[in-house]
């Protein structure tokens, strides 16, 4: 399992926004996985089951009010905050400043949209294994992580015409 931790701390920060929340969060989803360890099953992706716990426990966190997410807390390196990107050739732009527009743009994705391009872009988790930690069948995986990646090709249509 903690081969997994890594992926599942970036998970929660993408997830809640910040450090101290993924922190916490995945925390609280280790602990969970230890106490129901018993429903693990051997043979099965840990991965993924340890990321199913994870957002299950942010969904949990979020419908009690624990806290919002907001989009303008998303990880970004603040000293390229400063960088003026526009109109920039975005094969030069530093990939900082890429970084911080893809994260930006992740953003403002509903949770549901957002998992799913970071499970299967980020975390680099088949599909099978994406249907299973969102908990609905791959045919819906595959036409979601469709929209959420038209929709964020939309938001980052700056790039392409630069």
């Amino acid at each position: 399992m903690e081969t997994h931790v890594d992926g599942a701390y970036n998970f929660a920060r993408w997830l809640t926004g910040g450090s101290d929340e993924a922190e916490d969060l995945v925390h609280d989803a280790l602990a969970r996985a230890l106490a129901h360890w018993n429903q693990y099953t051997p043979g099965t992706q840990m991965k993924s089951w340890l990321f199913t716990i994870v957002r299950r426990t942010f969904l949990n966190r979020l419908r009690r009010g624990k806290y919002e997410v907001n989009s303008s807390e998303y990880p970004e390196n603040e000293e390229l905050l400063t960088m003026e990107s526009q109109g920039a050739d975005p094969m030069r732009l530093p990939i900082g400043l890429l970084r911080r527009d893809l994260d930006a743009a992740l953003g403002t994705l509903p949770e549901a949209q957002r998992s799913l391009v970071l499970l299967a872009d980020l975390e680099e988790l088949s599909l099978e294994e994406i249907a299973g930690v969102m908990e609905i069948p791959v045919g819906t995986v595959k036409s979601r992580l469709w929209r959420a990646r038209h929709l964020l090709r939309q938001k980052l249509a700056g790039y392409e015409e630069a």
